[in-house]
């Protein structure tokens, strides 16, 4: 099986954020992930980690104005040079905490901006990252996230968040491969797994519909992570879904044995 990382976003809704850390690592998961940690206070991160010898493998930069419907940056014309800043804090905040991969959301283009401008902007921004992030040693990645959940994004499907990694033309920009934003949008997890299994770098699970733990909805997540073991697929699985039910019933499905 793959390696696991707990989500903390969305797992343990009812603890504080950072009573999640320890929650973690009392249900047995050695490596955990997170939306926006700018928002948190960076030495209670850190020493969280430190104390729980957790791993923190993936992190958001800052989005914009999240309460304004900022989405993130990646695609917005004009908003560039926020967007490398963005990046160039997360970095540093990634130098900290040892994190390897960040997650650059491509945001929701304003009203009457062409798809191919937000592109051209999104791929020159990555490109526009790339020495920051070879500088540091992460890797900066580009995830499709539905148009039901998150109207207007920009990268709403697999081919399109993979057409901007593609762009970018560095090993320092991979694939986020969310397989319940691709099992929203209609579309196949297994079979774009197959497709671009070279530019996956990180993964995420939730069942379809409801954005529940596996076993909940009609989605193949089991056949998935076989599919992940024989690709070769060296990165964690994000368990990115909310809990239906006790925390209890959300991880019974993945064996305590197998979630370090």
């Amino acid at each position: 099986m793959p390696r696991f990382a707990a989500n903390l976003t969305m797992l343990w809704p009812d603890l504080d954020v950072y009573d999640r850390f320890r929650a973690a690592a009392e249900a047995g998961f050695r490596r955990v992930e997170i939306l926006f940690v700018h928002a948190l206070d960076p030495a209670r991160v850190e020493k969280s980690l430190q104390d729980l010898g957790l791993e923190l493998v993936l992190f958001d930069p800052a989005p914009g104005d999240w309460a304004r419907g900022e989405r993130g940056l990646l695609s917005v014309p004009g908003r560039e040079q926020e967007f490398v800043a963005t990046v160039r804090d997360a970095v540093a905040a990634a130098r900290r905490f040892g994190t390897r991969l960040l997650n650059a959301l491509a945001g929701v283009p304003p009203a009457g901006v062409l798809r191919a401008q937000a592109e051209r902007t999104a791929i020159a921004n990555l490109r526009a990252a790339v020495p920051l992030a070879e500088q540091a040693g992460v890797t900066l990645l580009v995830e499709a996230i539905n148009s039901i959940d998150m109207p207007g994004y920009f990268a709403d499907t697999v081919e399109r968040a993979a057409a901007l990694v593609e762009g970018a033309g560095s090993p320092s920009v991979r694939l986020q491969l969310d397989q319940y934003h691709v099992g929203m949008a209609g579309a196949d997890a297994r079979a774009a797994l197959r497709r671009y299994a070279s530019l996956v770098a990180h993964v995420q699970i939730a069942d379809v519909p409801g954005r529940n733990q596996p076993g909940t909805g009609t989605q193949p997540i089991r056949e998935l992570l076989r599919d992940l073991d024989q690709s070769g697929y060296r990165g964690s699985v994000g368990l990115e879904y909310r809990p239906r039910g006790t925390m209890e019933d959300a991880l019974a499905w993945l064996p305590r044995a197998e979630r370090g």
